[in-house]
Order: C-alpha cells, then sequence, then structure tokens
C-alpha cells in the first residue's frame, strides 16, 4: 500500500503539469483511478501492475488534457441541455402563473414567492435525477469517460446546490407567510416536515459530493433516490391531510411507481459498464 500511494504521489505531480486540469478535477480522477486499481489488485494483480494497467486505461496527461479541450469545443451532452431547458421552461410558465394570481389577489407576494421558490426548487431535484437516470442507461451501452464523468459531476453538484437554496428560501418564505396568516413559523405539518427531508436529502448528497466517500458512479447513481424523496414531501403529504393538502389524495399509485423505478435503476446501476452491448453480443 505504501508503494502504491508514491507511485499516486508521483501521477500527481505529473498531471499538475497538464493544461485544463485543476486540483478539483485531479482529485476526482485520483478516485477514478484508485476504483480501477482495487479492481484489478481483487483480479489477482499485483499493485504495481494494477496500477500501469489503470494509468493507462486513464490516459496520459497529455492524453487527458486534449480529452477536457475536446469537451470544452463539443456540444453539452443532449440531456443536460434538456434539463436545463424544462428547468427555464417551468420557471417562467410558474412565474407567470402566479403573477396572474397576484394579480387577482387570490394570492399574496409572500405565499406567491414560497410557491415558486419550493416548486423550482421540487423541480430541480427532479431533473438531477433523471439526469442520473439518463447516465444509467448510457452507461448499459459503454463507459463514460473520466473527462465526461468529471463534467456529469460538476454539473449534479449544481443542481443540488441551487436545489437547495431555493428549497431552503421556500420554507423560510412559507414560514414568514404562515406567521402572518395563522400565527405560527412551524407545526411540523406533513408539507413542512416534507420539506426539511428535502433539505436534509440535499445536504447528504452534497456532502458526498464534496466528501469523496464514493465514486462518481456510486454519487450520480444516488441522485436518482431524490425522486423519491421530493415524491413523497411533495405528493405524499397529500395522502396524510392536514393544513397544506391540497388536490387529489389519490397520488399512491405515483408514489409507488416512483418507489419501483428508482430501485430498479439503482439494480441497473450496480451492474458493470456496458453489460447490455455484451449481452447482445
Amino acid at each position: 500500500m505504501h508503494n502504491l500511494e508514491q507511485l499516486i504521489v508521483g501521477w500527481r505531480k505529473t498531471m499538475m503539469t497538464a493544461p485544463n486540469v485543476g486540483r478539483e478535477t485531479l482529485d476526482e480522477l485520483e478516485s477514478h483511478l484508485r476504483e480501477n486499481v482495487d479492481k484489478l489488485v481483487s483480479s489477482g494483480m499485483s499493485e504495481p501492475e494494477a496500477f500501469q494497467h489503470a494509468v493507462a486505461q486513464l490516459g496520459s496527461a497529455l492524453t487527458i488534457a486534449s480529452e477536457f479541450q475536446k469537451l470544452d469545443q463539443s456540444p453539452t451532452w443532449l440531456p443536460v441541455k434538456v434539463a436545463i431547458g424544462v428547468g427555464v421552461a417551468v420557471a417562467l410558465t410558474l412565474v407567470g402563473f402566479l403573477f396572474a394570481r397576484f394579480e387577482g389577489g387570490r394570492s399574496s407576494f409572500l405565499l406567491a414567492c414560497h410557491v415558486f421558490t419550493v416548486t423550482l426548487g421540487y423541480m430541480t431535484v427532479f431533473l438531477s435525477g433523471a439526469l442520473g437516470i439518463c447516465f444509467v442507461c448510457r452507461r448499459c451501452c459503454s463507459e463514460f469517460s473520466p473527462v465526461r464523468l468529471q463534467f456529469l459531476l460538476r454539473v449534479s453538484f449544481i443542481f443540488g446546490c441551487f436545489a437547495a437554496c431555493m428549497t431552503a428560501a421556500g420554507i423560510i418564505l412559507g414560514a414568514v407567510w404562515a406567521r402572518a396568516e395563522w400565527g405560527r413559523f412551524w407545526a411540523w405539518d406533513a408539507k413542512e416536515t416534507g420539506g426539511l427531508c428535502v433539505i436534509v436529502w440535499l445536504i447528504c448528497f452534497l456532502s458526498v459530493h464534496r466528501l469523496r466517500r464514493t465514486t462518481a458512479r456510486g454519487v450520480l447513481v444516488m441522485s436518482v433516490a431524490g425522486y423519491v424523496v421530493v415524491s413523497l414531501a411533495w405528493f405524499g403529504a397529500n395522502l396524510l391531510g392536514g393544513l397544506h393538502s391540497y388536490g387529489t389524495s389519490k397520488y399512491w399509485w405515483f408514489l409507488l411507481a416512483a418507489v419501483i423505478c428508482n430501485l430498479a435503476v439503482f439494480l441497473v446501476g450496480l451492474a458493470p459498464a456496458g453489460w447490455l452491448r455484451l449481452r447482445r453480443a
């Protein structure tokens, strides 16, 4: 293990000479390298041999720098474009809808802001989960390059930060509005508790991103679980009733489908990369 650490220190020094490879990206590449070394050692290779094979698979410093340059020049992955487009469309539609209600006197300004921020925060979690599903589906055919994987991680982290900020702002605005309308900030209503659970989930998700306690694949597959958390917080509260229970309560089928799909994606995400292509062959 000591020899492996020395080899990795030398590899990092070499990689830091490459352009377009920052410290954060290098940390992610090291995590990917260690994962490959562990797999090769488990197959019977010695650590030095596994390290050399893993470095060869990852590519040289110039190769990785060239991949980053190509990534900067190439079009953004289509699912990322779609997710951003859907998010912008939802935000604009929501602004128009709430503005019409506010102009009609049917909603206070605080309530409108609360609905806007919470909806946008929850929707961003859904979009982050959708990217995770696209990642799992794409990985069934072939593995992502390390550079592309780091790009997806950055996008996932940005989505998580935005969702956390919007959800937190929505909870605070909702508490202020409740104090003005009902005389209390918090009553542990189903919707309020659900919002708190979403915040806790997002904090855990972002912590995993920063602490690097799992692989890039693990983080992206983990994002799919956000579907279940937000579904229970958003729609599940209607099944429990309470002051915040609006609309129909017949969402049990939606929640059941969300849980089943989430478990299915998790299982598929645990499979080796390219398993579908190998099976067809």
